[in-house]
């Protein structure tokens, strides 16, 4: 077996490049940390070449855990080494090829992104290059499909790395080689500077964001939400006519109400809310693809520091959005042990694929499927973020961290490969889940539904399912959901968020008449968003954690933060519609005076007035030698 090793910088393209040699469609992104993992694929044009994406680092010394995988890698020694560098940005990329030449691996540097080189008037003498650095150079376009096969003859024929190259390589000889190498046209004037004046600018960068997001839940829930309702009718239609084929031909009743139930009605209504998922990923994975996502990190670097985190954990909390599996395990990314358990904890709280549907399906049904509520929901869960943060910060296993070090990338048209492939994940992840997972629930939740400590029974408050949501409903009485078939639904979606969907649509016809009022319906969902993840999620946040402990307060603050949240828009909501607005604006602004209060007392000694002085004064002597 021929090991072929692709190794470079973030974002410098080799996902891209593993994904057109091995034939397979890993997740890419126009972002540094897409790839955290090693992954591995047989070469389609020879089964005989093994290909291996090691994740993007700056540099073979590592500091992230990612970073170590990739040095991890190399250590290995490869038969050749293919190092990707992005041609827009040669200079720097050169930088990493100099330490790769120190370990003498037989090597390829493939210069990638020859068409926007094209574009910004970028020429490279390729043999010229070859000939500095004594080892084989190739230009490629990965997005294009430009390149590939001459890049792969070159590396399974590398030559043994010339032994002089290591000792004359510093800064001035890449400085030489660039200007005898490397022309750029004076003239060029990228359009990412014009368009970032805009997008990463202090004033208006966050309404932008703002108004992206809610244009994104927008057309997620119009579009999605009119395909939904074809899927939906599609489903009942073959219910019934599945139920009276079923009758006439003389099946029993259970098997008949397990059939049309749990199977039909179940996956079906998860299965009706598909076309939301693939608007909302496919929106996603274009901001994504486009850069836009590592200026939003840039761009609210600053605010993230104040709660503890940083613009690369926005990063993992955006993959959350897709998967809560993805962002937990794009944490590693972080240098900082600390920063890395912090984002492990929060990214859960970004609302997946899984609980997205939760909160479409509900809105539909109680709010006229407005598609403000999943909007709403997504900025609430950045304010439990960085509340969480704030607060967690405080903890010695959660301080420290450096600032923001991350490349910024090119503005660009979303590729369609990449923008497919991010879909297809996506959503064969989610139809897989509702034919494997939620199938499974149905089939419990239906037994215990008709059956009871007596056997079969067509009274569901004699079944086993109202005997433990009766016992429960109790602990979410304060959150405005107390019945039995919302408190069985709670629990189903410990194995997986859509399952809330199917339990709610078997125990009710009318699932909107469980819940008091529209702030209850909220509050609901509110809970469901940050309860703990899916098994998967949970399981990936422990092997991140690596730490039992952690783990398990992990989850005792995801359920204190899901129980305390969701009390207080359900409190919310009663003031509201028992005494008007007047009291909870009354009681805002007290909340926001106490705050104001604490927050003076604690400023620096001598700078305020809280005290008139004599605190900080009292302070001051007790503390003085």
């Amino acid at each position: 077996m021929y090991n072929v090793c692709l190794f470079g910088a973030p974002n410098c393209g080799k996902t891209t490049l593993y994904n057109i040699l091995t034939g397979k469609n890993e997740r890419v992104g126009n972002r540094a940390g897409v790839s955290v993992e090693e992954k591995s694929g047989r070469y389609k044009k020879d089964k005989n070449v093994l290909i291996t994406d090691l994740p993007g680092t700056y540099s073979i010394k590592a500091v992230s855990f990612d970073e170590k995988i990739a040095a991890n890698g190399l250590f290995r020694k490869p038969q050749a080494l293919i190092n990707v560098i992005d041609g827009t940005d040669l200079e720097r990329g050169l930088r990493l090829t100099c330490e790769l030449l120190s370990l003498n691996i037989p090597m390829v540097v493939a210069v990638n992104f020859s068409d926007e080189m094209e574009k910004q008037g970028i020429k490279v003498d390729i043999k010229r290059l070859s000939q500095i650095f004594g080892v084989p150079f190739a230009l490629i376009s990965a997005r294009k499909n430009r390149g590939i096969d001459n890049l792969m003859s070159l590396a399974l024929q590398a030559a043994t790395i010339n032994s002089d190259a290591q000792k004359k390589i510093d800064d001035k000889f890449i400085a030489s080689a660039m200007r005898a190498a490397v022309k750029v046209s004076p003239d060029y004037r990228p359009f990412t500077d014009k368009a970032d004046k805009i997008l990463m600018s202090k004033y208006i960068g966050i309404p932008i964001f703002i108004a992206v997001i809610t244009a994104v839940y927008f057309f997620t829930s119009v579009i999605g939400g009119f395909f939904g309702d074809k899927i939906s009718a599609l489903f009942n239609n073959f219910g019934k006519a599945t139920e009276k084929a079923l009758i006439n031909g003389g099946v029993s009743a259970p098997f008949v109400s397990l059939i049309v139930n749990a199977v039909i009605k179940g996956v079906g209504e998860v299965l009706s809310f598909t076309p939301q998922i693939l608007v909302l990923f496919f929106l996603l994975a274009i901001i994504e693809e486009s850069g836009y996502m590592a200026r939003v990190a840039f761009l609210c670097d600053g605010l993230m520091e104040k709660v503890g985190l940083g613009g690369k954990s926005l990063i993992a909390l955006g993959m959350s959005c897709g998967c809560a599996v993805s962002g937990i395990m794009s944490a590693r990314t972080l240098e900082n042990a600390n920063r890395r358990r912090l984002t492990v904890y929060l990214s859960p709280f970004m609302p997946c694929g899984a609980k997205t549907a939760v909160f479409a399906w509900l809105s539909a049904l109680v709010f006229g499927g407005n598609p403000l509520i999943g909007a709403s929901l997504y900025f609430l869960s950045l304010i439990a973020v960085a509340a969480g943060g704030f607060i967690l910060k405080r903890f010695d296993r959660f301080k420290g961290g450096a600032g923001l070090i991350m490349e910024i990338p090119v503005l660009r048209l979303p590729s369609v490969r990449g923008v497919y492939g991010a879909l297809k994940e996506k959503t064969i992840d989610f139809i897989l889940k509702a034919g494997s997972v939620i199938f499974l629930v149905s089939i419990v939740v239906w037994g215990l539904q008709n059956f009871g400590f007596n056997g079969y029974t067509t009274n569901v408050r004699d079944s086993f399912l109202f005997f433990i949501g009766d016992k429960i409903k109790y602990i979410f009485a304060p959150l405005g959901f107390s019945g039995w078939q919302t408190s069985v639904a709670v629990l189903s979606g410990v194995f997986a968020k859509e399952a809330v969907i199917q339990t709610l649509s078997m125990l009710s016809d009318a699932p909107a008449a469980l819940f008091s009022s529209g702030y209850a319906a909220y509050a609901f969902m509110a809970f469901i968003l940050f309860t703990p993840p899916c098994v998967a999620a949970l399981t990936a946040a422990y092997g991140e954690l690596k730490n039992a402990k952690d783990f398990r307060i992990m989850i005792l603050f995801q359920f204190c933060a899901a129980y305390i949240i969701a009390f207080i828009i359900n409190v919310a909501g009663i003031l509201v519609e028992t005494a008007g607005v007047a009291p909870l604006s009354l009681t805002i602004i007290a909340f926001g005076v106490i705050i104001s209060v604490i927050i003076l007392k604690k400023r620096g000694c001598g700078n305020c007035s809280a005290c008139g002085g004599k605190r900080c004064k009292r302070k001051k002597a007790n503390t003085t030698i």
